[in-house]
């Protein structure tokens, strides 16, 4: 009788043994399969991490050669400046000179008056008006040279804020609103898109981009990693609709909201109310605006402007000492804008001792 009691007790025993080695063989299989689906994740996430160090190494060596250009814009835009005060300081020694001319003119002018020999008289005067109109041809041409400068000096200013643009928008991933692209393939189970246009047709990292089927968005991207003739995207979480999914061909559009500015911060007072929520971009309406270029006489890399009553640079064509602009003199008239004498009336004799060669009136005898 003892014996199958003990017989039963090891039946059961061993019934028990073999459901616990049944449990744990799937539970070991269960197991398994984990750790090969993580290591599946893993290098996945290895792969997505290269690929990022990658495009961090490339835009950093953007951002340096953008630095470069706008540290050579800068030193050009000095050297520019130095150069057309040093024609104007040019100019002004030759309106001085040309002064000093004048009165040597009237000098001998009233000589005539007095000295008998008038044919040399005449001769010097005649050496005088050379020299005046060599003098004038100088002014001209210096202040044809100051034009050229200053032409150069707002082109240079112009490329500085192209550069700035540039390098903004390359910051915020801002493309052309006229870009578009399609879709070559979609992965569903890692969520990217490969598109077919890459560098070469205006792509950017960080770009933020609409795809579009019809006149509907069905999702939004955003560039990871841009090769020549073409760019990986990321599906931006949350923006596909569940059921849904990317098909080759669709349309990608630059989309219509942005990443804030990197190194744009809030104020203390629009924090509580312009704070966008987390997680939301900036609308298309609020990005700044594109800086325009500088006025002649203003700092093109962001200084302050000067008050309100502080002189401004003089139009091109107007006297770069502040007169007033004016026409053309003639060769007998101020050449600094004073009016010319009338000349004599039509018939009048005029005797060659006592007559001003410039056509001025007769001296009274």
């Amino acid at each position: 009788m003892v014996w199958k009691i003990l017989s039963f007790l090891s039946a059961a025993c061993l019934g028990a043994a073999c459901y616990f080695a049944w449990s744990n063989q799937k539970d070991l299989l269960h197991e398994r399969d984990r750790e090969r689906f993580g290591q599946v994740n893993l290098k996945a996430a290895q792969e997505r991490k290269v690929q990022g160090d990658e495009s961090l190494v490339a835009k950093k060596s953007v951002l340096d050669s953008a630095q470069k250009d706008l540290e050579t814009n800068k030193a050009e835009t000095a050297k520019l400046a130095q150069d057309s005060a040093e024609k104007e300081e040019a100019l002004k020694l030759l309106k001085g000179n040309l002064e000093q001319i004048e009165q040597q003119v009237a000098a001998q002018q009233k000589q005539i008056e007095e000295a008998g020999d008038v044919e040399k008289l005449l001769a010097q005067i005649d050496k005088y008006k050379k020299e005046q109109a060599e003098a004038e041809a100088g002014v001209a041409n210096q202040t044809q040279r100051l034009a050229s400068a200053k032409a150069q000096y707002e082109n240079v200013v112009a490329q500085t804020a192209s550069l700035r643009d540039a390098e903004a928008k390359g910051r915020r991933g801002i493309l052309d609103t006229a870009f578009t692209a399609r879709v070559s393939q979609f992965f569903p189970e890692w969520q990217f898109a490969i598109l077919n246009k890459g560098n070469s047709g205006g792509v950017i990292a960080n770009a933020n981009l609409d795809v579009k089927r019809g006149v509907d968005v069905i999702a939004k991207l955003k560039v990871m990693n841009v090769e020549q003739n073409g760019a990986v995207a990321e599906v931006v979480k949350g923006s596909l609709a569940k059921g849904d999914t990317i098909r080759t061909g669709d349309v990608v559009v630059a989309s219509t909201t942005l990443s804030p500015k990197p190194d744009e911060a809030p104020s203390q007072d629009s924090k509580s109310s312009t704070a966008p929520a987390a997680g939301a971009s900036a609308p298309m309406d609020t990005a700044a605006p594109t800086p325009a270029a500088p006025a002649m006489g203003s700092d093109p890399f962001g200084a302050a402007p000067a008050p309100a009553s502080a002189p401004t640079t003089p139009a091109m064509g107007a006297d770069p000492f502040g007169a007033a602009p004016a026409t053309a003199p003639a060769m007998g008239a101020d050449p600094f804008g004073a009016a010319p004498a009338a000349p004599a009336p039509a018939g009048t004799p005029v005797a060659p001792s006592t007559a001003d060669p410039f056509g001025a009136a007769p001296a009274k005898p």
